[in-house]
């Protein structure tokens, strides 16, 4: 083969080269585009959905509700979830472009839950937002689409799992001692029911519970300033509460100060010690 023909068949062979790249290339990002199309269909579907949910069950029951979100995570978890970088990107890019299309404001950083809440149910962004941190709830407790309404009645509803989720640890954490406090608070009261803490005589009160206003005096005792009869159940529930929330404040008090002692201690006996190694090497 002369010098010619061995330069005719390597640009030819470049040249094929090149073109299947090029072919790859196109093909994957069709792939990536068909498979942001699908979904979008599917999306399709579940806004329709919304539309006679709305026109029809919105005010009566939530089961609606449920089952669409409940569509909303399967689509995520079993489809976006599942699919590679590039069929990701695409579908976030064709979602972002059909709501900026339709005046709804989405950013780069809006999370592919939120833009599927808001996409479906075509929602103002407190709405949608409310709506994707549920699914986000789901998603990290590991919730099947088919157990999502249930794990949602479980939890006292879509509003309660927003509360939660937009919470810190600690608050969720200082809420669910609060819980077990009240539990503790209307157990003594049953005790002290029994067992009183103290008596007094003032005539004139009435019903199951009685609320008696007593000021703190410099003796060390207490002097009954003002009485209320037959005191309703809410306020009963208030005051337990107020009572529960109190004991929780103590008790983390309690932790923070035992915290900042121990803290100090280990400082003061790490700065002995390097005092002593100190004195030692002197």
């Amino acid at each position: 083969m002369n010098k010619a023909t061995t330069l005719i068949t390597t640009s030819a062979n470049s040249a094929s080269n090149k073109s299947e790249s090029n072919t790859q290339i196109s093909d994957s990002k069709l792939a990536s585009e068909q498979f942001a199309g699908s979904i979008v269909q599917q999306l399709d579907v579940l806004a329709e959905r919304r539309k006679v949910w709305e026109a029809t069950d919105y005010k009566k029951a939530n089961e609606g509700l449920y089952s669409l979100l409940a569509d909303c995570l399967e689509i995520f978890t079993d489809r976006f979830v599942k699919g590679s970088n590039e069929d990701q990107k695409a579908l976030r890019v064709s979602l972002i472009e059909r709501l900026q299309a339709d005046k709804v404001r989405v950013v780069k950083t809006t999370t592919t839950l939120t833009m599927l809440a808001r996409y479906v149910f075509n929602s103002d962004r407190k709405r949608a937002q409310g709506y994707s941190y549920v699914l986000a709830a789901a998603v990290s407790h590991k919730i099947s689409a088919a157990d999502f309404a249930a794990w949602v009645v479980d939890n006292k509803g879509i509003e309660q799992i927003k509360r939660l989720m937009v919470k810190k640890p600690e608050s969720i954490a200082k809420q669910q001692a609060v819980v077990e406090a009240t539990a503790n608070v209307k157990t003594e009261l049953e005790l002290h029911a029994a067992i009183p803490l103290a008596t007094v005589n003032i005539s004139g009160l009435t019903g199951q519970y009685a609320v008696l206003l007593a000021k703190p005096n410099p003796a060390g005792g207490a002097d009954i300033v003002g009485t209320l009869s037959n005191i309703k159940e809410g306020l009963v529930n208030a005051l337990i509460q107020q009572m529960a929330k109190s004991q929780v404040e103590s008790d983390l008090a309690d932790k923070a100060l035992n915290k900042q002692v121990s803290q100090e201690s280990n400082d003061l006996l790490a700065s002995n010690q390097q005092l002593e190694k100190n004195l030692a090497a002197a």
